[in-house]
C-alpha cells in the first residue's frame, strides 16, 4: 500500500512539472535586439545595446481560445553598463562615465504585474508592464507599453519603447569640446524581444 501511495504522489508531481515546464520553460533568444537613441546639438545618435541578460516567466496557455489573457507573469532584465555600444570610443566612455558605471555597473528592470490592454484574433496583443527601472542607482517606478505577437506555435515577438530623461535618475548627459557639443536631457529605448521555449 506504501508503494502504491508513493508511485502515486511521484506521477502527481511528475505531471505537475510538466505542465509547468510546457507553460513556462520560454527564454528570451539570441537575436532580440535593443538600443538607445538621444539627441544632441551637434546631430542624433543611437547605441546598441550588446549584452543583457533576463528572466521570463511566460504562460502561452494565457493566449489560446477565444479569450486570451496576460501571458507574462514575471520578468526581470539586466543591462550591463558597458554594454552600450555607440561605435565611438570618445562617446562610450562619457556615457559610461555619465551613468556611474565604476559604481553601478548595471541597468536593471524588475516586473511588478503586467495587463493585457487589447487582443485581437490574429494572435496580436497589448500590454503594459509596470516595474522598477533602475539607472546610475536610482530607482523608479515606470509603466512600459509592449505588443507582441505569435511568430509560430512556440515563438512569440515582443516590442516597444520607452522615453526617459536622466535627469529624472540623477544622470548629467554626457558633453564633449569643453561643453560646447551637449547630449539631451531624453533619450527613448526600444527593443524587439523574441521569446522562445527552451
Amino acid at each position: 500500500m506504501k508503494s502504491l501511495f508513493t508511485t502515486l504522489l511521484i506521477a502527481l508531481f511528475t505531471l505537475s512539472g510538466n505542465v509547468f515546464a510546457q507553460s513556462n520553460s520560454y527564454n528570451i533568444i539570441d537575436k532580440s535586439t535593443m538600443q538607445i537613441e538621444g539627441t544632441s546639438t551637434l546631430h542624433d545618435w543611437t547605441a546598441d545595446v550588446e549584452k543583457f541578460s533576463s528572466y521570463i516567466n511566460f504562460d502561452a496557455s494565457a493566449l489560446e481560445g477565444d479569450t486570451k489573457n496576460n501571458p507574462v507573469k514575471s520578468l526581470s532584465l539586466t543591462i550591463p553598463v558597458e554594454s552600450i555600444e555607440s561605435g565611438k570610443g570618445g562617446m562610450n566612455r562619457k556615457m559610461y562615465g555619465a551613468l556611474k558605471s565604476d559604481d553601478f555597473p548595471n541597468i536593471m528592470f524588475q516586473m511588478d504585474n503586467a495587463e493585457l490592454t487589447t487582443a485581437d484574433s490574429s494572435s496580436t496583443i497589448e500590454l503594459n508592464i509596470n516595474g522598477t527601472l533602475t539607472v546610475a542607482g536610482t530607482s523608479k517606478s515606470i509603466t512600459l507599453p509592449v505588443t507582441g505577437e505569435q511568430q509560430g506555435n512556440e515563438s512569440y515577438k515582443f516590442t516597444g519603447e520607452y522615453e526617459i530623461n536622466m535627469k529624472d535618475y540623477n544622470v548629467d548627459p554626457p558633453s564633449a569640446m569643453l561643453g560646447t557639443i551637449k547630449s539631451g536631457e531624453k533619450v527613448t529605448i526600444s527593443f524587439e524581444f523574441y521569446v522562445a521555449q527552451s
